[in-house]
């Protein structure tokens, strides 16, 4: 005989630290996401996630605490200069647009990103100690101290000073980040190296507060390890869907049987430059065609 004695075993996911920006619409990928888009020459990949990123634009990025984010976007394309479209969007400044790929610049734009992040969040500490101890009287200050000693510590670095005398960073509230990696077949960005740079960018892109939109011709020419770092798909019309079939549907087969992934295949992109997108962003996952149609299994 087994006696079964339940235990207070809980977990509130609402005690979770995790406080990543939303859209406000409710209905795009989740930040942070690691998107692979692939589709044959000229069937819109540059089209699509243009239009998904203006979304962004348009909309505001909002996190539990109502604050707003903005947002940054990178490109890195050696044909830029054929995709004027990118050039369209509000978030992407000059700067952040580059015509080469290397590992080091790619580890570059990620550090600066860390250091701006890094940045903002010592900024916004200092702003809630300085918040706190205004509130207190000066005889108590001493005692206060005394009790909140990282708070001390925390105004300590710059002497007290008000929160606009001291260095002020670049955001004041951190960017969502958004790195474009287009057409980069031919740089050496996808070595079958099980932790190259993209690799172990793409597996920190949380933490770092980055979301990854690569865009590829061929399914084939993007590594294994980097697919599976991925929970965003677009997936353009091939002529033959055989590779896809063959390669891409490994990465989706636990959340579609290969018929429905072929059905929902068909059906989003019977039209010229149709795709299926599948967002395992959500718990539940979705099926998009285009970016302005739900496709719902039945």
């Amino acid at each position: 005989m087994i006696e079964e004695v339940p235990l207070n075993f809980k977990f509130d996911p609402k005690n979770s630290k995790l406080n990543y920006p939303e859209c406000r619409c409710g209905n795009c990928p989740l930040f942070y996401f690691n998107l692979l888009s692939v589709a044959s020459r000229g069937s819109g990949k540059t089209y699509n996630i243009c239009k998904l990123i203006s979304h962004y634009e348009q909309n505001d990025l909002i996190d539990n605490d109502g604050k707003i984010h903005p947002l940054r976007t990178i490109v890195i394309s050696p044909t830029i200069d054929a995709n004027q479209i990118f050039k369209q969007l509000k978030s992407l400044d000059d700067a952040d647009i580059h015509d080469k790929y290397s590992d080091e610049l790619l580890q570059s734009i990620v550090d600066d990103i860390k250091k701006n992040k890094e940045e903002t969040e010592n900024y916004n500490e200092y702003i809630d100690a300085y918040n706190k101890v205004i509130k207190v009287k000066n005889r108590y200050l001493r005692p206060f101290f005394d009790k909140h000693k990282d708070i001390y510590d925390i105004l300590s670095k710059y002497d007290f000073q008000d929160p606009d005398e001291i260095p002020q960073p670049k955001y004041k509230i951190s960017p969502v980040n958004i790195i474009v990696l287009d057409d980069l077949m031919a740089t050496g960005a996808f070595t079958n190296k099980k932790l190259s740079t993209l690799t172990n960018n793409l597996i920190k892109n949380r933490h770092n507060g980055i979301s990854f939109a690569i865009l590829a011709q061929s399914v084939r020419s993007i590594p294994k390890n980097i697919r599976l770092n991925c929970n965003v798909f677009f997936v353009g019309k091939f002529a033959s869907k055989k590779v896809l079939l063959d390669d891409l549907y490994q990465e989706v087969s636990n959340v579609l049987t290969l018929e429905q992934f072929e059905e929902l295949y068909d059906k989003a992109t019977e039209e010229q430059y149709g795709s299926l997108i599948i967002d395992c962003s959500h718990k539940d996952k979705r099926f998009l065609k285009g970016l302005d149609t739900q496709l719902i299994l039945k």
